[in-house]
């Protein structure tokens, strides 16, 4: 069963964290939002409604673990859904709707990485100590460049319950080339539906590594978030007219690799998998309500 998390005041929320041992509740690591407007952007993050939330962003279902496993924590934003693994203390997916009026949207980068004061480490969460020192990147799963929408929504992306553990030259080239072209697919199509996840299967079996034994930096802060073997992306295109959606999926290898941006297009193309790769790797049921329909195989 998922742990839900749907609505509480800023302040009973504070107090419930302290009770559960968060001691780092109100905690930034370096942040350049005002106090006033971080206080309101983190109280949006428990005031947003979990149905609405699935409704706008899943519409053809929320991810579900295919087989018995530790539960996931399902978190609602107002620009996506997240299942939180909390045994690896990191986001297991992510799923959110993307619209070509959301990019067309310019907005000035800002950065505010903290923890998820929904989340206490005593609840599977991490705190800044958990992220520093260890040589790898702070990679979003939910990109801030996707949501320009808003400061609350791009500033709300650097909660880290949407952040993982990316080697540099991963995040840095083929991830984030990856993501420019999520971003201009939904440019292309006006809508779209986007899933990014990570993918264990370090010892290369096909099936999803035991969560307790994921591995985490090999110098890290405490608590430790584990570290994927992999990380996919995935864009549905709704079907108009009765037509089948149309549906894209790529699964990067998770590799300290810089690449140019010919070397990442290339890659990209041979990461092309089909939607089963995905599912049985992350051991999840990916979009169930549209299982057994027929789905069009996109090209972009």
């Amino acid at each position: 069963m998922n742990i839900i998390i749907t609505r509480f005041s800023l302040v009973a929320l504070l107090l419930l964290g302290t009770a559960a041992g968060v001691a780092h509740a109100g905690e930034t690591c370096g942040c350049d939002v005002a106090p006033e407007r971080l206080a309101a952007y983190d109280a949006a993050l428990v005031a947003t409604d979990l149905e609405a939330a699935r409704a706008r962003h899943a519409p053809y279902g929320v991810a579900v673990p295919a087989r018995p496993g530790p539960p996931l924590i399902e978190l609602a934003q107002a620009g996506w859904l997240t299942g939180y693994d909390p045994v690896r203390r990191m986001p297991a997916w992510v799923a959110y709707r993307m619209t070509a009026s959301d990019v067309a949207q310019k907005r000035k980068r800002t950065q505010c990485f903290r923890p998820d004061p929904r989340l206490s480490v005593a609840q599977g969460g991490t705190a800044c100590a958990s992220w520093r020192g260890d040589g790898m990147d702070r990679g979003h799963m939910v990109a801030s460049a996707d949501m320009t929408r808003s400061e609350q929504a791009m500033v709300n992306t650097y909660v880290f319950s949407n952040i993982a553990h990316q080697y540099p030259g991963f995040n840095r080239t083929l991830w984030r080339d990856l993501e420019i072209r999520v971003r201009a697919m939904a440019r292309l199509r006006g809508e779209i539906y986007v899933m990014s996840g990570a993918v264990f299967d370090h010892d290369h079996d096909g099936r999803p590594d035991d969560a307790a034994r994921a591995p985490v930096p090999r110098i890290s802060g405490r608590p430790a978030a584990a570290v994927a073997s992999h990380f996919y992306k995935i864009v549905i295109v709704p079907g108009r007219d009765g037509a089948a959606p149309e549906i894209s999926a790529w699964l990067l290898r998770h590799e300290n690799v810089r690449t140019t941006r010919q070397q990442s297009k290339r890659l990209l193309v041979q990461s092309r998998v089909p939607l089963d790769i995905i599912e049985q790797l992350s051991g999840l049921d990916i979009a169930p309500a549209l299982n057994g329909r027929r789905l069009a195989d996109m090209r972009p």
